[in-house]
């Protein structure tokens, strides 16, 4: 990943995502050659829950979901 993050959000260990200043979108992997993985779309905000459900807001104040395979 490029530059730095703006936002973070923590659901569990194995459940951390972050959006940088221009919005995109990364999760953390736990891999050290690669610890983050960029995610298609863009955020203004980000929040992560336990379960692996992710929640967002775009610029439009559009509100997204993403229910993940952890």
């Amino acid at each position: 990943m490029s530059g730095g993050l703006s936002g973070i959000s923590v659901g569990s260990r194995s459940n951390v995502w972050g959006i940088n200043p221009d919005g995109a979108i990364y999760r953390f992997t736990n891999d050290d050659a690669t610890p983050w993985h960029k995610v298609p779309g863009g955020l203004t905000d980000i929040s992560a829950a336990a379960d692996g459900t992710v929640w967002g807001v775009n610029a439009n104040h559009e509100i997204f979901r993403y229910i993940g395979d952890q």
